[in-house]
């Protein structure tokens, strides 16, 4: 219990360049050895056996010498040798004075020589001292039996021998037990560097599971998202037909609505791969907050009708317009949780409320608080303690009723809304009673703003200025989605196509466009490479062409390669139509919206 604060204290006192453990244990032998010497001293004094004091004084004083030259930088082992020396000269003195291989002295003999084992990773040093604890114990016996060294009253010559024998078998005791120990050692060392190397193995296999996890998940939502382009795409042109049948219409709402939940539980799954790495990053943003919530709600209005249940939202008075918070986030949270609350609800109503809990310091955040409310079938205690794990999902109260189970979800939803809150520095909770609904809530911290001045609205028109563009990408539907997306807006384009990273360089190194539409993962140069030898190899004005990456590849690490090789903006599929009519105009030059026509 005393020993190990001692050894810290002696630690901290020590120079910082020379705390190794084998140096620790050094200065902790000889503290501990100067400290025994001096008290041994002081008592030896006391009860009159003047001579053994005076030596234990000297031995005292080279336990001193030995660490002086520890101090000053002197090889530990030279240092060590003084100290090793030093006592037993000190031991075989005293023990010559008291009756040589007999006395109580030789007991420290058998000690001293163990020191090294702490001080030194060589097992050398130690089986060298205990050689010379044998030696000096076989000397003194001789010395003894020529009578050069006094013996006790009434001892024998086979007493002299019993006790050189002891002390000799002890020696070889200590050595065996020493020897046994490495041995062991050596052993447990195998074992253990054994399972470092499966350890490593296994770790080294994780990574590489992990890495295929992450590459499986980019080209699965590529090779997903690259068809569910071309369907939105063709989707939204159809929707803007003004000759279209009113039960046409519906069918396209019907098929938007439903690509648009493929793309979410695509988005899910990529957003449960970074949550997963520790890569979900927060944008906050000033928005309007009441807009957000009122639109966000409103986008599910057509499920609640179709289920026929009271749909409502309340906003309380204090809830601030305008906040700086991550818009996107806190919009994928809401779908989330008024999505679970429709989907579940057979009859009655889903309400969402919002209420504001300022801050008494006005220069700190505010508490947002939202609740999502249902009259559904709730959710069973044992059910709540798992709910926000990751694909939990629970079975449908309603399996005799006509729904569209394709609808149902990936079970993501909670786990992604819970990690997102938490993000915000909040904490999602729920609140339910089997056969009274269930109640979702949450509340974050938020920073009210000033409403941004408001900019004179721009009459939307038709671009006809004329823009020379180049869509790069390898499958032929997406260009002819984006082309016809695009001359909707601009008839007057000039839009050249390019099947792969080969042709697009080929053209971009011939002729300057006003802005190039491309692909990321392609079969031949990948849209990377492609922009780094543009930026790098092509002279002026080719080089300084403007890039949209319109790519399905939106992982991190995609997104910051972009950045790198000189990618002006980057868009996913599937693609917004208006988002990128007003991005190409922006990069042409001519920063108007268009109308939806």
């Amino acid at each position: 219990m005393l020993t190990r604060p001692f050894l810290v204290a002696i630690k901290r006192l020590m120079p910082k360049s020379r705390r190794s453990a084998h140096d620790v244990y050094y200065v902790f032998f000889v503290v501990s050895a100067l400290w025994a010497l001096l008290t041994m001293s002081v008592i030896l004094f006391a009860i009159d056996k003047n001579v053994t004091a005076y030596s234990a004084l000297v031995g005292a004083g080279g336990v001193v010498a030995s660490l002086l030259m520890w101090f000053y930088k002197l090889p530990r082992i030279w240092a060590q040798t003084v100290y090793q020396a030093n006592l037993m000269c000190l031991i075989l003195f005293n023990a010559a004075q008291q009756g040589g291989v007999t006395s109580p002295s030789m007991v420290w003999l058998s000690i001293v020589p163990l020191l090294p084992m702490f001080s030194f990773e060589s097992r050398r040093v130690v089986s060298f001292w205990l050689g010379v604890s044998f030696l000096s114990v076989l000397g003194m016996l001789a010395l003894q039996l020529m009578g050069f060294i006094a013996s006790r009253p009434g001892e024998t010559a086979s007493d002299l021998m019993y006790g050189a024998l002891t002390y000799t078998l002890l020696c070889y005791a200590e050595w065996s037990l020493i020897d046994a120990v490495d041995s062991m050692n050596v052993t447990t060392l195998r074992q253990v560097n054994r399972n470092n190397l499966s350890l490593q193995r296994l770790s080294q296999d994780l990574r590489q599971a992990n890495a295929h996890k992450d590459q499986f998940l980019a080209i699965v939502s590529h090779e997903m998202r690259t068809p569910l382009n071309a369907v939105m795409g063709y989707l939204s042109l159809m929707s803007t037909d003004p000759n279209m049948e009113q039960e046409s219409k519906e069918f396209v709402t019907g098929a938007q609505n439903s690509a648009a939940h493929l793309l979410t539980v695509i988005n899910d799954l990529l957003d449960f791969s970074q949550i997963q790495n520790g890569k979900v990053a927060m944008n906050p943003q000033i928005f309007n907050l009441h807009t957000m919530l009122q639109t966000t709600h409103s986008t599910l209005s057509p499920r609640a009708i179709d289920l026929g249940l009271a749909y409502r939202v309340i906003i309380a008075p204090k809830v601030p317009e305008w906040v700086n918070a991550d818009q996107h986030r806190l919009t994928q949270v809401l779908i989330n949780l008024l999505g679970n609350a429709l989907k579940f609800t057979q009859a009655g109503h889903v309400e969402m409320r919002v209420s504001y809990m300022p801050s008494p310091d006005p220069s700190s955040c505010g508490k947002l608080l939202v609740s999502v409310e249902d009259s559904g079938p709730g959710i069973p205690l044992e059910a709540q303690k798992s709910i926000f794990e990751p694909f939990v999902q629970l079975p449908r109260a309603d399996k005799g009723r006509a729904s569209n189970d394709a609808l149902r979800g990936n079970g993501l939803g909670l786990s992604i809304s819970d990690t997102l809150i938490k993000s915000h520095g909040g904490e999602l909770r729920v609140d339910s009673t089997p056969g009274q609904g269930a109640t979702f809530s949450f509340e974050i911290p938020v920073h009210v703003v000033t409403p941004p001045q408001k900019s004179a609205p721009i009459q939307e028109h038709i671009h006809t200025t004329p823009v020379k563009l180049l869509i790069v990408d390898d499958h032929a539907v997406n260009r002819l989605v984006a082309k016809a997306t695009i001359q909707r807006a601009m008839p007057n384009a000039q839009i050249e196509e390019a099947e792969n990273g080969t042709t697009g360089l080929a053209k971009m190194t011939h002729t300057h466009y006003d802005l190039v539409l491309l692909d990321l993962v392609m079969p031949d140069i990948d849209g990377i490479e492609v922009m780094r030898r543009v930026r790098n190899t092509l002279p002026k004005p080719f080089k300084d062409v403007h890039v949209i990456a319109l790519t399905a590849n939106v992982a991190g690490d995609a997104l910051e390669a972009c950045k790198e090789v000189g990618i002006d903006e980057v868009m996913p599929k599937p693609f917004d139509r208006h988002s990128l009519i007003n991005r190409v105009l922006h990069y042409c030059g001519q920063d108007q919206p268009v109308i939806a026509n």
